[in-house]
């Protein structure tokens, strides 16, 4: 059977798996939900009808018009509305079918429309035209219900029947003279069966347009329950912090409805930041850090193990020629007593040069001889 590619957001999965069920009815093989773009353009190479699918969510993503102006060189392309949402610019001016309040009814205008299309650029039969639909059990206007075993008649006025003579008496012998007091009081005619049914029949009547009422008023009130959930859910997501990790979480364990994929892949991408930047850091650091946001993530393994092995390395030593000199404590400068110092000496402080050895030391000059001291 030939197949027809259907090009969707991920938040319209559930529209497009009706509309692909409306089309296998068609003999055709419908191909959505592709994982990749890769896989989605071979589906567009060999399909015949591909089925653009626009909805207030996919008219936002642009790489979905990337598909579509792909597949408008490899196949014949349809577009398809819903929600009020218009085509994008680029395809303004291709065939387009609005599918805005289609609830899969076989009779629905806009859906024959769109059916006749694909079929015919598929080349495959058209689909039968839709079963009338089965008239209402409830009331019928101007239906009489005899009873059982009884032939109904023409009402000559509004619910009621004349009354017919038995066919009995029709074949019996010549009917005698009427009786003086029966042309003075003519018998009333007992009420048929269909007095009972006419006010029966308004009272189903009033039945079933209270239970219209009531089915459009609860439809209308669900559709704007649901809208008003949709717009309060579309609140929360634009308040949600993109990079924090908890504050994620914490929406997905919410409702996010509509916005459940775009969450998951903010988290997602969340991760694999936070894993590269831990390891352009490469400390205990950051990779505990990282552990602490993301402890199930893929890369915990790797996160852990690199953790151990910065554990495990010795501290970093100057190597040799490289010692630093504020490492080097400093020198002492030790005060001399001047009574130990011999005559002659420099007296003061050490030398500041340990390695320089003591200071020379200078004796004192021979003392002059007296030439008036006696000699021995």
């Amino acid at each position: 059977m030939p197949s027809v590619v259907i090009i969707h957001a991920g938040e319209d999965t559930l529209p497009a798996r009706a509309l692909a069920e409306k089309l296998r009815a068609a003999n055709l093989t419908p191909i959505l939900e592709q994982s990749n773009s890769d896989a989605l353009r071979n589906a567009v190479k060999t399909a015949p009808v591909t089925i653009a699918l626009w909805s207030p969510r996919s008219i936002e993503q642009p790489f979905l018009a990337d598909e579509v102006s792909f597949a408008r060189g490899k196949s014949k392309v349809l577009h398809a509305t819903m929600q009020n949402a218009a085509t994008p610019e680029p395809f303004r001016s291709d065939k387009t079918v609005n599918l805005t309040g289609w609830r899969g009814e076989d009779d629905f205008p806009a859906w024959r429309e769109l059916a006749k299309l694909v079929t015919e650029k598929a080349g495959v039969k058209p689909l039968p035209p839709p079963a009338p639909r089965p008239p209402s059990g409830f009331f019928q206007p101007g239906m009489v219900r005899a009873p059982a075993g009884a032939t109904a008649a023409p009402a000559p006025g509004r619910g009621r029947a004349a009354p017919q003579p038995a066919p009995q008496q029709a074949r019996s012998a010549p009917r005698p003279a009427p009786a003086p007091q029966r042309t003075q009081a003519p018998p009333r005619p007992t009420p048929a069966p269909a007095e009972s049914g006419g006010g029966g029949g308004r009272g189903m009547m009033i039945a079933v347009i209270t239970f219209v009422v009531v089915a459009l008023a609860g439809g209308g009130g669900y559709y704007f329950w649901t809208q008003s959930q949709s717009s309060a859910t579309t609140t929360a997501w634009d308040g949600v912090a993109q990079n924090d990790a908890d504050a994620l979480r914490a929406f997905l364990a919410g409702d996010p409805g509509e916005h459940r994929a775009e969450a998951q892949a903010a988290l997602a991408a969340l991760e694999e930041r936070s894993y590269e930047a831990a390891s352009d850091s490469d400390t205990i650091e950051a990779f505990e850090a990282f552990l602490n946001d993301f402890p199930e993530s893929e890369h915990a393994i790797a996160a852990r193990g690199r953790i151990a092995e910065l554990q495990s390395m010795p501290p970093e030593t100057p190597t040799e020629g490289e010692i630093d000199p504020n490492a080097l404590p400093p020198t002492e400068v030790t005060p001399i007593d001047p009574d130990l110092v011999p005559p002659g000496s420099t007296t003061g402080a050490a030398p500041a040069d340990p390695g320089a050895g003591p200071a020379p030391i200078t004796p004192p000059p021979a003392p002059t001889p007296d030439p008036a001291a006696p000699t021995n």
